[in-house]
């Protein structure tokens, strides 16, 4: 418990001091967003797929086995998380930190998510479906500590499919305090 706690604590400090001192103005919820020169849907368009769905089932689920609450979807978070797997896809990279720089904290926040929250980010390659991307997560002790931390109470999911890129699919998961601007899942 005591290791968990420690963990936990260590997420949320960096997550903090990971946020810069001055991030630009962030968008407009409907507003289109335009991070590291690569265009991204606004959270107004944000609409998850069956297999983000799906995602956000299984952490939920995987929330309640463990006595947490479950997660709302968030347009905001949502269409950051969209965002940086396309943008992972698109230049065939892989990793927490966007081209040029582009924090993933700057990019929760340029896509309109609220400054001064805890926050946290997942990201995945290599396979399509939710259902291996969640074991992918639940194995790893830092994703799993993601996805079952009583500090968020909101969650962005986002896949992206690039036949010539290395790994093909590429998912992310954002993370948030702050409920903002749900959407159901159809």
């Amino acid at each position: 418990m005591r290791r968990t706690l420690i963990r936990l604590l260590f997420l949320l400090i960096a997550s903090a001091l990971l946020a810069p001192a001055a991030i630009p103005a962030t968008a407009a919820p409907g507003s289109p967003v335009s991070v590291d020169g690569l265009a991204a849907i606004s959270a107004s368009q944000y609409s998850p797929d069956s297999q983000e769905c799906a995602m956000l089932k299984l952490i939920n689920d995987w929330r309640k086995q463990n006595g947490k609450t479950a997660l709302r979807l968030s347009r905001t978070l949502g269409a950051a998380a969209e965002h940086h797997s396309v943008e992972m896809t698109t230049y065939n990279y892989f990793s927490h930190t966007m081209r040029n720089g582009v924090t993933w904290s700057q990019n929760i926040t340029k896509h309109g998510y609220p400054t001064g929250t805890y926050r946290a980010e997942n990201i995945a390659r290599g396979n399509s479906t939710a259902a291996k991307t969640f074991t992918q997560w639940k194995n790893s002790s830092g994703h799993n500590a993601n996805m079952l931390s009583s500090s968020y109470k909101a969650i962005g999911i986002g896949r992206s499919y690039g036949k010539d890129a290395t790994y093909n699919w590429y998912w992310t998961s954002t993370f948030g305090s702050v409920t903002d601007h749900t959407i159901t899942c159809a």
